[in-house]
């Protein structure tokens, strides 16, 4: 209502100024009819579909950041069921909302413009060709921009470029002499919600002014942290297909990125599809070796694929969302954020070690956070306010809960035959945050750290290290005292080994513009293959 009184103030301060009402005085009016409309509802509907694409590939880059062709693709066939509702309202509120208002104002100017001729304007023929003609340019001037912006040489060498290097740099697990130690360790491993390296304050090797990680960073000292430079703290670079949550869990369990055919298969999203099929994964592995294996979320694992992945690869047990309503943990009616918050998460994480610890059986335990999910994060009642934004905060909390559930971990009995993985699932997709701290893009690395392995930390090469989420598939065999003959699985290669991997051997460049291909071998081999397991 003040958009509308103050518009109409101005049109009255106009006309008294410059006597608009002489010009606009009418004319003649033609009829209405059934191509009248349809001229008026077709300039609507092409400047409301360019208005749609120009703001929806805005919103997608703002609020997602770091995309490719792959990941905008994959969880374009995914259901959204058990996602956060902020994206779908922000989303509803953004191009849906401006597609709307921009079809119904100009349907009705267009309507009145095209049928009405005006003393101070040109008649309705010329303007319907004025129109069409602005429209038109309009539209591919904003669609330029707007591909441009969502990477649409990308999705061209996405559609149209092969490249064989999986094929020719793969090796198959199960094809591969591992070797398990004769008493078995146990696996913990965290995937902490866009945990970044970045983090850290610059001195240290992150990228911000002030260290938002300090616990982790003291608890560094007892592990492993692999850096891809001179300075203690670095870690993977992501590459493509391992830059979205389960695509960064398909990396670290399987060794290979998560690329997308243009059709045939959406990723398990009915009963009669299977996903990756013909991939041989860390969970396979241990189930194979005896292993009790349970994933704690407090999303609904549904989303994104991930419930078919870890039910359909060594028949993980799934506590998630729904199961701890199940299981009366909390309310039927509860919600927060995903589902619940990370601090009911490390609770629910010791009671099901605590039973996985009471079997004679190892044990591989994951956990997924999620409070560091973009945007902005979810701020916890007892959250500290110890800086200005809340992201920061978000993050800084997470490093507690972090390290006092490391704490937990000490005390208990199976730890000393526990190896302890903490590691981002991928960057952070909220690009402004980091923008606003003064962070490139091509900076930010995610977090690792592995507690408790077996292995002479001073032989290890921890610094200088070029590598992705993938690289970890084999080294967390291996930081479960496994031998690996050859120290290499899928794309991956065994960190702990100093053997270099394959972004060391041919640079980053290569390996990445090779990975935004498609690929026949993982086509054939992985998504389309019958699974015997």
């Amino acid at each position: 209502m003040i958009t509308i009184i103050a518009i109409e103030a101005l049109i009255l301060a106009i006309d008294h100024w410059l006597h608009l009402s002489k010009w606009l005085t009418v004319i003649s009016i033609e009829q209405l009819s059934a191509k009248s409309y349809l001229k008026a509802l077709l300039a609507a509907i092409v400047a409301a579909l360019t208005v749609f694409l120009t703001t929806a590939s805005y919103w997608t880059t703002t609020t997602f950041g770091l995309l490719n062709p792959e990941q905008i693709i994959y969880n374009l066939k995914q259901p959204m069921e058990g996602a956060d509702q902020s994206f779908m309202l922000s989303f509803l509120n953004g191009p849906l909302l401006k597609t709307l208002m921009t079809f119904i104002t100009l349907f009705l100017i267009a309507l009145v413009l095209f049928n009405v001729e005006f003393q101070g304007l040109p008649k309705p023929k010329v303007i319907r060709w004025s129109v069409a003609a602005l429209i038109t340019i309009g539209s591919i001037i904003s669609l330029t921009f707007a591909a441009i912006n969502i990477n649409i040489g990308g999705f061209y060498k996405y559609f149209t470029a092969s490249s064989t290097f999986i094929e020719e740099n793969y090796v198959d697990p199960e094809k591969t002499k591992l070797t398990f130690p004769k008493k078995k360790r146990n696996l913990i491993y965290i995937y902490v919600e866009s945990l970044e390296s970045s983090s850290i304050d610059k001195l240290d090797g992150g990228q911000m002014s002030t260290n938002l990680l300090p616990g982790l960073t003291q608890l560094s000292n007892e592990g492993i942290h692999f850096s891809d430079t001179s300075k203690k703290f670095g870690g993977a670079h992501q590459f493509n297909g391992t830059g979205w949550t389960i695509a960064g869990m398909v990396a670290q369990t399987s060794g290979l990125p998560l690329k997308v055919p243009v059709q045939g298969n959406d990723y398990a999203n009915s009963a009669k599809q299977q996903f990756l099929p013909g991939a041989t994964t860390l969970n396979d592995i241990l189930a194979k070796e005896g292993y009790q294996q349970t994933i704690l979320m407090g999303s609904d694992a549904t989303f994104g694929g991930r419930r078919s992945y870890f039910t359909q690869h060594g028949h993980v047990t799934i506590d998630d969302y729904l199961q701890a309503k199940k299981d009366k943990r909390i309310p039927e009616d509860y919600r927060v954020w995903w589902g619940y918050e990370d601090s009911k998460l490390f609770t629910y994480a010791q009671q099901d070690l605590s039973k996985l610890a009471a079997s004679d059986k190892p044990f591989n335990f994951t956990m997924l956070t999620a409070n560091t999910h973009h945007i902005g994060g979810y701020p916890e009642a007892n959250m500290p306010q110890k800086y200005s934004d809340q992201y920061s905060n978000v993050i800084a909390f997470t490093d507690t809960q972090l390290v006092e559930f490391v704490t937990w971990l000490k005390q208990q009995s199976f730890y000393d035959n526990t190896t302890v993985i903490i590691h981002g699932d991928h960057l952070s997709m909220d690009a402004d945050y980091y923008k606003k701290h003064g962070v490139k893009d091509s900076k930010r690395r995610t977090f690792n750290l592995i507690l408790n392995a077996p292995v002479d930390q001073k032989k290890v090469k921890t610094r200088n290290r070029m590598y992705g989420t993938y690289d970890m598939f084999p080294t967390t065999l291996a930081a479960m005292g496994v031998k690996i003959d050859g120290n290499r699985l899928g794309i991956g290669t065994n960190l702990l080994s100093n053997k270099k991997t394959v972004a060391e051997k041919d640079g980053f460049n290569d390996v990445n513009d090779e990975l935004a291909q498609s690929s026949k071998f993982y086509n054939d081999q992985f998504m389309y293959a019958k699974r015997t397991k």
